[in-house]
Order: structure tokens, then sequence, then C-alpha cells
């Protein structure tokens, strides 16, 4: 029986960015998504999650094939929830031989969770190029 390990779980809002950038740079899509509320909206670079969901739009990111590197900024807490605003950057060579660099600042909604874990609610990546 095939019993798989489950995606470490963030202990406190800003982890929860911290462990998907993780997960997106080590190529593991469901680590990423796990780190994300059932429902979660996402903003990305290229288009809004209502265009295909945070899955869509994290697999897009992980088809460059590039470390996502993130840097928490400001984290405010409110009771059950919080406001984390980062910066997130990412810089190589794509899949297809041409260069790639983004980044910029964004921020995420994260939620606490009954468990006690968190995970984001709603997500803003504000990359654009050349912005490193």
């Amino acid at each position: 029986m095939f019993d798989p390990i489950k995606p470490p779980a963030a202990r406190q809002p800003e982890e929860a960015l911290e462990l998907a950038a993780q997960a997106l740079s080590d190529g593991d899509l469901e680590a990423a998504l796990a780190q994300y509320e059932p429902g979660a909206d996402l903003v990305s670079w290229r288009r809004s999650s209502h265009d295909g969901g945070v899955r869509s739009a994290l697999a897009c990111f992980m088809a460059l094939r590039l470390p996502l590197a993130v840097r928490i900024g400001t984290v405010l807490r409110a009771p059950g929830l919080a406001l984390v605003i980062c910066e997130r950057h990412t810089a190589g060579t794509g899949p297809d031989g041409e260069e790639v660099k983004y980044g910029g600042t964004g921020c995420a909604v994260v939620r606490a969770q009954p468990d006690g874990t968190w995970r984001i609610a709603a997500d803003a990546w504000r990359l654009g190029s050349g912005l490193l």
C-alpha cells in the first residue's frame, strides 16, 4: 500500500509562502498546492487564478524550471488572519534557452486553520521582467 509523505505544514503565516516557494523550486506542485486553501485566489505575473485556478498558475511558474526565492518583509497579524508582504524573484535560463528574470513585491492573505496550521487564502505575485 502506498503511503505518501505529507508536505510540511506552516506553523506561522510567513512559513506558508516559504514552503510554497521551496516546493515550486523543488518541482513539487502538490506540496506547493498544500500551502493554499481550497478555493484560494492567486494573481500571478501572467494571469489571475480565475483564468484556470491556483494549480494552473503555479504549474505555469514551474514550467520555467527555475528556483523561486521569497524574502518576507512585513507580517501584519489579526486573530486567525495575517497579511504577509514579501519579495519574490527568480532568474536563470528557461527551458527554451532564453534568459529569465522576474522579481517584485507581492502579498498574501494567510488564514489560520482549525489544526493550528496556516494556509494561503489569497496571493498576489507582482513579478515583472528585469526587476532584479
